[in-house]
């Protein structure tokens, strides 16, 4: 079942609209934003990361979403009009998603994953999964890396207390990954990956320390 172009003439703005009046959401390092077969790929805490990098990134998205919300044939339905498609999070080995992610990027499509495989309970970044290593060789398509803040706690947005954020990286190249994958397969260049998004969330974290000094 295809994404469906009404999420970007509908559902898209609303969205975008809802992230900057009630969660006032910035956008940072959004320029130049690759076209093409695309991976995004950074860190998850928070059900609501999906759709909130989906109106950060200025194209056409598709992503991973856990299997039980894909139990009944409405919400299946409603699912894969979003651009989504199921990944069964209690499976060691996820290659019907996987492929499924590959297929996609194949095709010129932009997709999420996220490289822990599950969103972190606490903020911290847990390990990297093999699985963005593994779409990033069988496509040679480029990483966008992103670090997302204030997902996992909307009601102090809500409250005025903080903000949603979303800060792109610089692009990973294909070139770079594949070298990684050569010297220790999937998991090396996913780990490098993540490696980008905590780099990201280092600068950040210096650029708050700083404006706290001045």
């Amino acid at each position: 079942m295809k994404r469906s172009p009404l999420v970007d003439i509908i559902l898209r703005p609303v969205i975008i609209t809802l992230a900057a009046v009630f969660f006032r959401m910035k956008v940072e390092n959004r320029k130049n934003f690759p076209r093409g077969s695309l991976i995004l790929a950074g860190n998850h805490i928070s059900n609501w990361d999906p759709p909130f990098i989906a109106a950060a990134v200025p194209r056409a998205v598709h992503f991973m979403a856990k299997s039980s919300l894909f139990k009944t044939r409405l919400l299946s339905w409603f699912m894969h009009k979003l651009g989504a498609f199921p990944i069964n999070r209690r499976s060691a080995v996820n290659s019907g998603a996987l492929n499924k992610a590959i297929e996609l990027v194949d095709r010129g499509a932009a997709v999420i994953i996220f490289p822990e495989g599950t969103r972190s309970r606490n903020g911290k970044m847990l390990p990297a999964k093999a699985g963005v290593g593994y779409v990033a060789h069988a496509t040679g398509a480029p990483v966008q890396p992103f670090f997302m803040e204030g997902m996992d706690d909307p009601i102090s947005t809500l409250l005025f207390k903080s903000r949603f954020k979303v800060t792109f990286g610089h692009v990973i190249l294909p070139e770079v990954l594949e070298i990684l994958y050569k010297q220790g397969g999937a998991k090396k260049s996913a780990e490098y990956i993540l490696e980008k998004v905590r780099e990201i969330k280092a600068r950040k974290q210096i650029q708050g320390e700083e404006r706290n000094i001045e």
